[in-house]
This record gives C-alpha cells, structure tokens and sequence, in this order.
C-alpha cells in the first residue's frame, strides 16, 4: 500500500467537504507538506511560534496532538490555505478546518520511523 493510499484510508473527510474535494485536498496537502522541505518548514515555523510540540508530536512515534484550525493558520499561512481552497473549491474555513484534521496524518505517515523523509 502506498503512502497516498494510507492517508486516503485513515483521513477523516470534513462534513461539508464532497468526496472529490476530500481528494483533491489530500493530494495537494500531499504535495505541499509530504516531503522533507515540507515538513521542516512546518517544523521550523512550529517552533517559532511556540507549538513546536505539535509538529514535533506528528513526526514522532508516538501519540498525535490535535491542531486547531486557528494554529493551523499561524503555522502555514493564510496564503496557503486561500490557495488549498481555491483549488478544491471551498470556503477557507472549510479548508482550513479540513486540513487541521489531515494534516498531523500526512505529516505522521510520512515520518514512520520517527524520522524526515530523505530529500529527493
């Protein structure tokens, strides 16, 4: 099973996003935050602000700690999140919303052992 399909199974799609949208949604989450530079970045802006625990938490082992939608905003921008909504095609309170709960999975299933993936 790939690591698309991992996240895809265990996402939980957001009420007032269709299911088309929940895919677009994980694949530019996907392509925006899956990889080493992605999730540094994360990582780094985390820490700046404070919530490094909470990224830290999704790269670890352990146990994932929630993001709330208006720390989600302070981690990757409101920028981000007009342009993820943009291109699925929803408010960006649904977006943002909707990334708070995909986000620490595509961060988690792409750090499996705890650690960033290798650059490409």
């Amino acid at each position: 099973m790939g690591l698309m399909d991992m996240i895809t199974g265990a996402a939980e799609r957001h009420p007032e996003v269709n299911q088309e949208q929940h895919a677009t949604l994980l694949q530019t989450a996907m392509q925006m935050f899956g990889n080493q530079q992605g999730i540094s970045g994360l990582l780094n802006n985390a820490r700046s602000q404070g919530i490094g625990h909470l990224v830290e938490s999704w790269v670890s082992t352990g146990a994932n700690q929630p993001v709330a939608p208006s720390q989600l905003e302070s981690l990757i921008g409101q920028d981000r999140i007009n342009q993820l909504a943009s291109r699925v095609g929803v408010s960006p309170d649904v977006a943002r919303a909707a990334l708070s709960r995909i986000l620490p999975l595509i961060v988690d299933k792409s750090t499996p052992e705890g650690k960033l993936p290798q650059a490409a």
